[in-house]
């Protein structure tokens, strides 16, 4: 239990966390320590500062809290749990560190599938990961997909007939019930080795099936086997090698400019590189190199799936047996962590450190921000520009065939490719707050799901009402860092939360006419939709809801009969003489299309 110590006298000798305050209360600082009397002695004694670091948070230190542990190890695992809750000023943070997702195999299941997700839970699935390139991890499980025919529905269940999957063989269909458990699970332990990077150990395996099974003459399971066992080799091809010896390990190096760095781990299986994640860092003030690496390697593997037995780093660990203490206690087995000065290890720190600086350069690249963006940032307020702004809409009439849409604008631009289309489902009526709220939810849920990036601004088409609806739904997803705002049709007004009256804009405002812009859109979006929902719905009839009347049936009435409306005046005998339709079917047909005359109501 943490205790407010007011002097260092009464602190203890024993391993732990401790907090550093400013005036305000605020937590601006998060560490370790093998000894927290001694450790804490740094920032409240009278000696010289050991390094600048030290003197800023000596002059903005009021009051600390400390947490006392059972080992250096638990500390350091409390210490990264307290970063991530906190968001200390002067630490060193894994930017998005919550955003990372995972590829998930649901081994709990008797039929697993493999699927994208944000949330790492102890539920029996194993999970492979983190992806920081959200892009390159969707080409990777599509990939997956393709050579492993997984199942893709959310829900399993036996049915009398499979899906379109297993038609076109991207699943081997065991909602059959014809498809051996094991064999199905042996494919799933072959995608797993193949994630872990063990391509050539699937390849030996699939190998020895596909011989058996050509020798046993069961031809088509050995084509099978070759096809995929192919689609492998073209993977591995691209592999590069980067070791003669099949080890595993990984290679993390760091380049930074000032409060921004960017991390590379370089991820070598087999002695193969098979990936390369690039994780940005934002940085304190004065922050040390030792402290930029050994933060990041806390906080990486800390959530990291996968752990190799070496990690080579590039400068000397100062906390090393801590370092490796935890990592070996996450693995459940040995992990070391080495400095190579020499030999071909040196050359692959060399490579990894070509990596993060490539990865930095292209990072500030990309961070040119528009002028219209920063103006739009001063105009409301926001820590950081808008760079992503999601806009939502709603499209009804009178309640009928309710619709929500989502664009997206990237850096003042529209990017076609991020938007998304909601039909609502909860709501009755013509609620337009409720409406809102769902599509909110909706919106941000598929974010955490499908690995979407997170607007930096939620921009809503309406006026206070439906801004404390969006409100209230991104408060329920635990989505934080989202700036909302509202803009009035009426009036062009532009409103924030916790604010009564709008946010003051001049005239012809250029941040103005960017959310103006965005509102446009997404409005139009949504009535695209809208009506392209109302066309399809004219076009459908009774007949679409007829067991047995398929679009050559229903063209074969209509052709005899002229239109639905002539057909509900027929006997169901005149209706069976058209070729294909029996008595029954008519019969069907005659009251299908009658209640559809009486259930019809004008549009409007």
């Amino acid at each position: 239990m943490a205790e407010t110590k007011r002097t260092r006298a009464s602190v203890p000798t024993e391993p732990g966390v401790y907090l550093l305050k400013d005036k305000n209360g605020c937590i601006i600082y998060v560490g370790k320590a093998r000894n927290l009397r001694n450790r804490l002695r740094t920032y409240t004694g009278g000696a010289e500062a050991p390094d600048p670091k030290v003197e800023i948070l000596r002059a903005r230190l009021t009051g600390f809290e400390y947490i006392v542990t059972e080992s250096e190890t638990e500390a350091l695992i409390l210490e990264s749990n307290l970063i991530k809750e906190h968001h200390p000023r002067y630490n060193v943070k894994l930017r998005d560190d919550k955003r990372y997702p995972f590829i998930k195999v649901t081994l709990g299941e008797d039929f697993p599938r493999a699927y994208i997700t944000r949330l790492v839970r102890e539920d029996g699935s194993q999970y492979f990961g983190p992806y920081t390139d959200a892009k390159a991890m969707r080409r990777t499980l599509r990939l997956v997909r393709q050579i492993f025919p997984v199942r893709q529905c959310k829900t399993f269940r036996y049915r009398p007939r499979p899906c379109l999957n297993f038609q076109i063989g991207r699943c081997l269909g065991p909602c059959t019930g014809e498809l051996p458990r094991e064999e199905y699970r042996d494919m799933i332990r072959q995608l797993c080795l193949f994630l872990e990077g063990r391509a050539d150990e699937v390849f030996r395996i699939l190998e020895e099936r596909m011989a058996r099974a050509s020798d046993d003459r069961r031809y088509e399971e050995a084509a099978a086997l070759r096809d995929r066992l192919a689609d492998i080799e073209k993977v591995t091809e691209r592999q590069r090698v980067l070791t003669a010896r099949d080890e595993d390990r990984d290679v993390v190096a760091v380049a930074r400019h000032a409060t921004y760095a960017v991390a590379s781990v370089v991820r070598i299986r087999g002695g193969k590189l098979i990936g390369c994640e690039n994780c940005p860092l934002d940085l304190g003030p004065r922050t040390g190199d030792d402290e930029v690496i050994e933060t990041f390697l806390k906080q990486f593997y800390g959530i990291s799936s996968d752990l190799p037995r070496e990690i080579l780093v590039d400068r000397e660990l100062p906390d090393r047996d801590a370092i490796e203490a935890y990592m070996t206690e996450r693995a459940g087995r040995k992990v070391i962590c080495r400095t190579p000065q020499r030999g071909e290890k040196m050359l692959l720190v060399t490579f990894a450190r070509t990596n993060a600086r490539d990865a930095l350069r292209r990072s500030f690249e990309s961070r040119h921000v528009p002028r219209v963006v920063e103006e739009l940032q001063e105009s409301l307020g926001m820590s950081r520009p808008p760079r992503l702004i999601a806009g939502v809409d709603i499209s009804n009439i009178s309640g009928t065939l309710p619709v929500g849409t989502v664009v997206i604008f990237r850096d003042g631009r529209p990017d076609k490719a991020l938007y998304r289309k909601y039909r609502i489902k909860t709501v009755k009526g013509t609620d337009d707050y409720a409406m809102i709220r769902e599509v909110v939810a909706r919106h941000f849920s598929r974010i955490a799901n499908e690995a979407l990036e997170r607007p930096d601004l939620l921009l809503i088409d309406g006026g206070k009402g439906q801004l404390s609806a969006a409100a209230a739904a991104v408060r329920e997803s635990g989505t934080r860092g989202v700036a909302l705002v509202a803009l009035a049709k009426r009036e062009e007004e532009v409103f924030v939360p916790g604010r009564a009256k709008p946010l003051p804009f001049e005239e012809g405002s250029r941040a103005r006419g960017l959310l103006q812009r965005v509102r446009d859109e997404v409005h139009r979006f949504s009535i695209t939709y809208h009506r392209s929902l109302r066309e399809r719905s004219a076009r459908h009839s009774r007949l679409d809801d007829v067991p047995g009347v398929g679009p050559s049936r229903k063209q074969a009435l209509l052709a005899k009969f002229g239109s639905v409306a002539a057909i509900a005046e027929r006997t169901p005998e005149e209706i069976a003489e058209v070729p294909g339709i029996g008595i029954e079917t008519a019969r069907r047909i005659r009251e299908a299309v009658s209640r559809e005359g009486r259930d019809h109501r004008p549009a409007g």
